[in-house]
């Protein structure tokens, strides 16, 4: 698991160190305080290819045009300010030290690569500005320039190099605050029910709606495969029209029980949709998956029930509160609260948001 993380140049930090990462991290804090900016960092530095993604869940949209690009590869920049690169270092228990380097550059006429990774030239592209990313994980490294392909309207790999081996790309699943309940849920849910390992997700869900007979059945919806509950009313009903909680809940509890050993799982805004006597289950429902697959956890929230109900769900030794503070001078700093300054601040009715 990563233990401590240090962010330079990334989004508002100019240099924020959180130390103290446990099996579930959940960080805390005003708006515009930096915590979703924190959760990000960890997507940077345990998977390649995660800048763009990002921004997609922030409604920011690529450009069409090499000229806006380079103001929007600036986005990523503390201060939109490009001048000195982005460097997130992260501290793992096992793995010791990890890097990621990203920096915007004006690339060189470049046969861009069409696939991920690379396999195949689409042409040449004019001189543009581009990002490049490195990871570093002692002698292993992984370089990746990614630019503005202006003929396909899509972003496009110019350049990566890597040596042999390359450093390991950690197994990470990201649920935004913008749920999208697509493809890659329906097949999740399909598998796990083929493998019969729903009754863990369908207890976890009946803590939303006490009705369901069963977890969500995959039909074909006008030629279009959908989510259906059975509640039972005589008919099956969409799953969109149970409302934002079952949904968020079936997206968390699927993303938990199919991941591989060792995933990070990073979520953003975790009490969405959520009533607050729900909290407590679905805090319970992630911590003991999190334990079963040995996944890190990090989540953000706003909510104060939700801090309560993840310090009365979660074992003391497994969850850090982690508050983003901005002071005047816009300098932010991260406080850790270990378990007994959760329980203390709670029982006291401090603020701790």
């Amino acid at each position: 698991m990563f233990t401590e993380l240090r962010i330079r140049n990334f989004r508002l930090f100019e240099d924020l160190t959180i130390k103290g990462l446990k099996r579930i991290n959940l960080f805390v804090g005003k708006n515009n305080s930096g915590k979703s900016a924190a959760v990000e960092a960890v997507v940077l530095v345990a998977v390649p290819y995660g800048p763009f993604q990002m921004n997609l869940t922030r409604s920011m949209k690529v450009p069409p045009d090499e000229y806006a690009f380079d103001s929007y590869l600036r986005s990523f920049f503390r201060d939109l300010d490009a001048s000195e690169e982005i460097e997130i270092t992260a501290k793992h228990s096992e793995f010791g030290i990890r890097k990621c380097r990203a920096a915007v550059v004006q690339a060189p006429d470049a046969s861009v690569l069409a696939d991920r990774p690379p396999t195949e030239s689409i042409g040449k592209l004019p001189s543009q500005a581009a990002l490049t990313v490195r990871l570093e994980e002692h002698d292993r490294y992984l370089q990746y320039q990614t630019l503005l392909d202006n003929e396909r309207e899509r972003l496009a790999l110019a350049e990566q190099k890597e040596s042999t081996p390359p450093p390991r790309s950690f197994s990470l699943e990201y649920v935004p605050t913008n749920l999208d309940l697509g493809k890659p849920v329906i097949d999740r849910l399909s598998e796990l029910r083929k493998e019969k390992r729903t009754q863990s997700i369908l207890d976890v869900l009946r803590q939303i709606e006490p009705r369901l007979a069963d977890v969500p059945e995959v039909l074909m919806d006008h030629d279009v495969p959908n989510l259906f509950c059975d509640i039972g009313i005589g008919k099956l009903v969409p799953l969109g029209l149970m409302g934002q909680g079952l949904a968020r809940v079936l997206r968390l509890v699927l993303m938990m029980e199919s991941g591989s050993q060792g995933d990070i799982t990073v979520i953003d805004e975790i009490e969405n949709g959520l009533h607050h006597e729900s909290l407590f289950d679905v805090w319970r429902a992630l911590s003991e998956t999190a334990h079963r697959y040995d996944k890190q956890v990090f989540a953000t929230t706003h909510s104060y029930e939700c801090i309560r109900s993840a310090s009365d769900a979660i074992d003391r030794n497994d969850l850090a509160i982690h508050r983003l503070e901005v002071d005047d001078d816009r300098t932010t700093r991260c406080v850790t609260l270990g378990p007994e300054a959760v329980e203390g601040a709670i029982s006291n009715g401090f603020e701790i948001r």
